[in-house]
């Protein structure tokens, strides 16, 4: 059943927990994506996901999609709203591109370290950090919104929740706290957004496979020299590849925080603009 005062239009997409489907506020006639999750019906669950959602919402940012209103659907599903965006994602971006000059990645990671740092302050980890969640938008698709919290979990909230046993997030940008079971903390949106760097800086990932396990165990028995050693061909800045080395720190504690980051990206940024270099190595 679908929630009460929107008129449904198109289905946008569907994953493991959630649909997307494009419609109607039938009050403002605004098109507007109304995201309902799926299994989740236990009242408990529901009640502590409402309370999440509702955090969530007070994270206002021009680099995070607006979250309009949240509910349960007449069947009990949990139901969120949020504004309709027009635009591709990151994902789309690479496959047409493969990969991005150096200036172009730094100015997508810092919309996105301004996004997470707004998150960060008010509690909320993304836990899901990946091309496909990051949206480019406006007219030339230049502004970053990023997009789909439904995986995102309050720091002090105990609510963990799972789909037939399994971790919420994407083999890919898993970080190794993630994988052998330890609370998720800021850093280990770090480490997924430090995959993305990678990623766009060499239109590959650093750890992929034929299955999910195979990927889960390359993150946990990289050692210090791997990533180092998967960089050294690539033609892009010393400075690029140190921050990226960085963020894919195995142990969460040696990650720089958002914040930190954030001000060693925007001293790139000036550096890269002051000698007019887009991705040459130095």
């Amino acid at each position: 059943m679908f929630p009460k005062g929107y008129s449904p239009l198109d289905d946008f997409g569907e994953g493991a927990i959630a649909k997307v489907i494009k419609a109607v506020d039938e009050k403002t006639n605004d098109i507007v994506a109304v995201k309902i999750l799926k299994d989740i019906t236990d009242a408990e669950d529901v009640a502590r996901l409402s309370i999440e959602m509702e955090s969530i919402s007070l994270v206002r940012h021009p680099n995070i999609v607006s979250f309009l209103k949240h509910g349960k659907c007449p069947n009990g599903s949990p139901f969120v709203v949020m504004e309709w965006l027009k635009g591709v994602t990151l994902r789309d971006l690479l496959e047409e591109v493969y990969v991005l000059e150096e200036l172009e990645i730094v100015e997508i990671v810092l919309q996105v370290l301004d996004a997470i740092v707004a998150c960060h302050k008010k509690g909320v980890i993304h836990r899901d950090l990946k091309p496909e969640n990051v949206m480019l938008v406006g007219p030339d698709e230049k502004q970053v919104k990023l997009i789909d919290f439904g995986m995102a979990k309050l720091l002090y909230d105990g609510i963990n929740l799972t789909i037939d046993g399994q971790l919420f997030g994407t083999p890919q940008y898993l970080a190794p706290e993630r994988i052998t079971g330890e609370s998720p903390t800021t850093k280990t949106d770090i480490y997924s957004l430090g995959i993305m760097v990678y990623e766009m800086a060499t239109g590959d990932r650093p750890f992929d496979g034929e299955s999910p396990q195979e990927i889960i165990m390359q993150h946990i028995t990289a050692n210090s020299e791997t990533i180092p050693s998967m960089l050294s061909n690539v033609d892009i800045s010393y400075k690029l590849k140190y921050l990226i080395k960085r963020m894919l720190r195995k142990q969460p504690e040696p990650r720089p925080t958002a914040e930190i980051l954030r001000q060693e990206f925007r001293s790139h940024r000036q550096e890269l603009v002051k000698k007019g270099r887009t991705g040459d190595a130095s």
